[in-house]
C-alpha cells in the first residue's frame, strides 16, 4: 500500500536520499506464558494474527521452553503462513525470548544472553540475505510494577544492556523491542535508553514522542495492554491504557546506510486509537476486522506491534518530510502541515481529543493532491470553546480507504474575555474557589458552572461593583473531577460563552 511519507515526526532523510531496496517488517509480541494451560486454545488466535501481518521477523516474550518454541513455529507461524525458522533458544530464568524468521529473506547468527538480575536480555544477531546487511535486535522482559523497587530494577537491567551496546562498534545497527513495563518518558529505565553517552553510540531512539506519564488518552493509539477488560486465561485485564511494548532503535537505524527504519511504519496492531480503558475487540474497531480483533482480545494480554526496515542499496529520491503545528488564535487552533511529496494521498481526517475526554472526534477534512512531488502546504482551523489542553492528530486517508496517523500535538488553549478578568484560585480547589472579576460599571454578575459532561451544577448571582472584586463560589457539595465555569454580566449583556477550566481536588 502506498502511504504519504511522514517524516518531520523524525528527520530521517538526509542529503537527499532514502534508502529503499527490499522492505522487511519485524514484529514483538509478549505471548502470555506460552505454551501456558490453553494452547490448543490460543494456537488458532495467534494464527490468525500472523496470518493478518505476516511479519518477516517475530521477536516474542514469555515463552517458556524449547518445545514451546517447536510448538510456536510447527503450530502458528508455519501452520499460518510457511516458510518459518526458529533462532537458537536459550532456557534462562523465569520466562524466555525468542526469535523466528523468515529462511528465504533472513540466514540466523546468534543468540546471545545478556545477563541481569532478573531475566536475560538477549541479542539475536541476524543477516539480510539479498543485502548481506546484519541486524542485532535486542528483545526484553523488563521487571513489571510501578513501585519503586520495581522502577529501580527495571533502571538496573537497562544498565546492563546499555553496557552492552555502548561496547558495540560505533554504527551498529540494532533494535530493541519487547514489554518494557516502562510507565512514561521520566522513568529512569527510559532515560538511560535514550542517553548520549559520548563517545559511545549505544543509545537507542524512540520515533514515537511522548512526553509525560503515558498511561493518557492522548496516547492511546500506542497502548499495548491490556486489550481486555475481564480476566481469563491468566494474564492482565483492564483495558487498554499502557505503552508497555515498544520498538526503539539505533542512530544508524535512523540514517541511511543499512538497515533503514520507514518512516511512519510503527504499527500496534488492533489499535484505532478508540479502545482507551476497554477491549480491543469492542466494535467497532477501524484498525483491523473483527475477526483479527477477537484474536488480539484473546489470544494474550498484550497487543503485537512493528515497523519496517528498508535492506539493500541507496537510491536518489527526492527528500520528504511533514511539519505539524498547532497554535492557538483567537478562534481556537490553528493547525498547518507541509508534505514533501504524496502518493495516492485521498486527504487529512483532523482528530481531536477535548480536555478529560477519552474518545477522539473528527473535526473536519482536508482534500490531498492526490499525487505530488513538490511541497505542498495545509491548514486548517478549529473552534475551540472551553480552555484547557487539547490534542490534535492527522489521520491521512489513501484512495484505499487505509489510513496513516500523524503525530499528537498538544495546545493549551486559554479563551481569553474581553470584558472580564476571571483565573480562579486556588485551581485545584477543595471546598471554596474565589474568582476575580474586573467590572466597568455595577451591575449584576451569574457564575455557572458545568460538569465535563456539559450539565449545570452551580449557578450563583452577585452584585458586582465597578473594579475588580473577588467572587467566591463555595464547592462543598460537588466531588472530585474537573469543571468548567464562566461569568456572564447581565448588565453588560455579556455572554460570549468563554469557559475556563476548574479541577477540584478533594483526595
Amino acid at each position: 500500500m502506498k502511504r504519504l511519507v511522514f517524516l518531520a515526526l523524525y528527520i530521517f532523510a538526509v542529503n537527499g536520499s532514502l534508502f529503499g531496496q527490499t522492505t522487511a517488517k519485524v514484529m514483538s509480541y509478549n505471548l502470555l506464558n506460552y505454551p501456558g494451560s490453553d494452547t490448543t486454545g490460543r494456537n488458532p488466535h495467534f494464527r490468525t494474527i500472523i496470518s493478518y501481518s505476516n511479519p518477516d521477523i517475530l521477536l516474542v516474550q514469555e515463552i517458556t521452553s524449547q518445545t514451546a518454541v517447536n510448538n510456536f513455529r510447527d503450530y502458528v507461524m508455519n501452520s499460518a503462513i510457511g516458510g518459518y525458522t526458529a533462532g537458537t533458544f536459550i532456557d534462562g530464568p523465569d520466562t524466555d525470548n525468542a526469535i523466528f524468521y523468515k529462511a528465504s529473506k533472513f540466514t540466523f547468527i546468534s543468540n546471545t544472553p545478556i545477563k541481569t538480575a532478573l531475566r536475560d536480555i538477549n541479542e539475536f544477531k541476524v543477516k539480510h540475505i539479498g543485502s548481506g546487511d546484519t541486524l542485532r535486535i535486542f528483545s526484553v522482559h523488563l521487571k513489571a510494577s510501578s513501585t519503586s523497587t520495581d522502577i529501580a530494577k527495571r533502571s538496573a537491567e537497562i544498565d546492563s544492556l546499555r553496557k552492552y551496546t555502548n561496547s558495540l562498534p560505533y554504527g551498529s545497527n540494532f533494535l530493541v523491542c519487547g514489554d518494557f513495563n516502562i510507565y512514561g518518558s521520566t522513568e529512569a529505565a527510559y532515560t538511560k535508553l535514550l542517553a548520549v553517552t559520548n563517545p559511545y553510540d549505544g543509545h537507542f531512539n524512540d520515533v514515537i514522542s511522548m512526553i509525560g506519564t503515558w498511561n493518557n488518552p492522548a496516547y492511546s493509539i500506542y497502548h499495548t495492554q491490556s486489550p481486555r477488560t475481564r480476566s481469563f486465561g491468566g494474564g492482565s485485564n483492564g483495558g487498554m491504557d499502557d505503552r508497555f511494548d515498544m520498538f526503539l532503535m539505533s542512530r544508524s537505524v535512523i540514517q541511511n546506510g543499512g538497515p533503514t527504519y520507514i518512516a511512519g511504519s510503527y504499527l500496534v496492531y488492533g489499535n484505532d486509537g478508540n479502545h482507551y480503558n476497554d477491549s480491543i475487540n469492542k466494535q467497532p474497531n477501524t484498525a483491523v476486522p473483527v475477526v483479527v480483533a477477537d484474536a488480539i482480545h484473546y489470544a494474550s494480554d498484550h497487543i503485537p506491534i512493528s515497523i519496517n526496515l528498508n535492506f539493500g542499496s541507496l537510491v536518489p529520491l527526492p527528500v520528504s518530510y511533514l511539519n505539524f503545528t498547532v497554535d492557538p488564535i483567537d478562534q481556537g487552533g490553528l493547525l498547518k502541515w507541509m508534505t514533501a511529496s504524496e502518493k495516492n494521498n485521498s486527504g487529512f481526517q483532523i482528530e481531536r481529543l477535548d480536555p478529560g475526554s477519552q474518545r477522539w472526534n473528527t473535526r473536519g477534512f482536508v482534500q490531498g493532491m492526490i499525487n505530488s512531488s513538490v511541497p505542498r502546504d495545509y491548514t486548517f482551523i478549529d473552534p475551540l470553546t472551553f480552555s484547557g489542553t487539547y490534542y490534535f492528530r492527522l489521520r491521512q486517508m489513501d484512495l484505499d480507504g487505509s489510513s496513516n496517523f500523524s503525530q499528537i500535538k498538544s495546545l493549551n488553549f486559554e479563551k481569553i474575555s474581553k470584558k472580564f478578568f476571571s483565573q480562579a484560585f486556588p485551581n485545584p480547589a477543595v471546598n471554596e474557589v474565589t474568582i476575580p472579576y474586573a467590572a466597568d460599571t455595577q451591575g449584576t454578575v451569574i457564575i455557572e458552572i458545568y460538569d465535563i459532561l456539559g450539565k449545570p451544577v452551580i449557578q450563583n448571582e452577585y452584585q458586582a461593583v465597578s473594579g475588580i472584586q473577588n467572587l467566591k463560589v463555595d464547592l462543598s457539595l460537588l466531588s472530585s473531577g474537573m469543571y468548567h465555569y464562566r461569568i456572564i454580566s447581565l448588565s453588560n449583556n455579556t455572554n460570549d460563552n468563554t469557559f475556563s477550566k476548574l479541577v477540584i481536588s478533594k483526595d
